[in-house]
């Protein structure tokens, strides 16, 4: 997914998305590796599928910009 997909707001809520991810996994002893990330931002999605459609979709593009 390319940046010009989103406005600036949504892409730099998706780099907050990211960046949050990359400090759990990084507490919890765990690789920061792209696929540890998609794999992080993928279950929390589905943890969260009842919540708004706007966090839903913010999580859908962070899945799709760091995917490996």
């Amino acid at each position: 997914m390319k940046r010009d997909v989103l406005n600036d707001d949504d892409y730099d809520e998706v780099c907050r998305v990211i960046g949050d991810a990359v400090i759990v996994l990084s507490e919890c002893g765990h690789e920061t590796k792209r696929a540890e990330i998609t794999e992080l931002l993928q279950r929390t999605r589905h943890h969260r599928s009842h919540d708004e459609r706007d966090e839903q979709r913010m999580l859908e593009h962070a899945i799709r910009l760091v995917k490996p």
